[in-house]
C-alpha cells in the first residue's frame, strides 16, 4: 500500500488464526470504519467474510469486495466465486527439496523467490470513492 501512495489504517489491520469462524470479530468494525473491501490472508478467513457481510446485509462486491489468499477448492465454490492469490504448491514442493539438497551439500541459500498469481474471480469489483 504505501508503495503506491496509499495510507495504511491500523484500525483497519487485525490479525486472526485463519480460519471462518474469527471472521464476525473484526468484519463489522471494518464496515464501520469504512472499509470498502477486505484482504484476508486465507480462503478460509475469506469465506467467513463472505458469510458476515451476507449475514450483515452487505453485498459482495457492490459494497464490499473480498479476497482470500491460497487458491483452494472452496474459492471457486463460494457465492460469489472468490479472488484469491495463487501458490504454485507443486513449485513450493520442489524448492523446498532443491533447497535441502543444497543445505545438505554445504551450499548457503540466500534467497529463493516465487511469483504467486492472482485469481480473479466474482467478489472483487471497482472501488467506491
Amino acid at each position: 500500500m504505501e508503495k503506491c501512495g496509499l495510507h495504511v489504517r491500523e484500525e483497519l489491520v487485525a490479525h486472526g488464526d485463519y480460519m471462518a469462524d474469527c471472521a464476525g470479530k473484526f468484519v463489522g468494525h471494518f464496515i464501520k470504519e469504512g472499509a470498502t473491501a477486505i484482504v484476508c490472508a486465507s480462503d478460509l478467513l475469506a469465506h467467513g467474510v463472505l458469510r458476515e457481510l451476507y449475514r450483515m446485509g452487505l453485498r459482495v462486491p457492490e459494497d464490499v469486495s473480498v479476497t482470500g489468499f491460497d487458491d483452494l477448492p472452496l474459492a471457486s465454490y463460494t457465492t460469489p466465486t472468490l479472488t484469491t492469490i495463487r501458490q504454485d504448491r507443486l513449485a513450493i514442493g520442489k524448492n523446498v527439496c532443491m533447497v535441502m539438497e543444497q543445505i545438505m551439500n554445504g551450499n548457503y541459500v540466500n534467497r529463493l523467490l516465487l511469483m504467486p498469481e492472482l485469481v480473479v474471480r466474482e467478489s472483487t469489483g471497482k472501488p467506491k470513492f
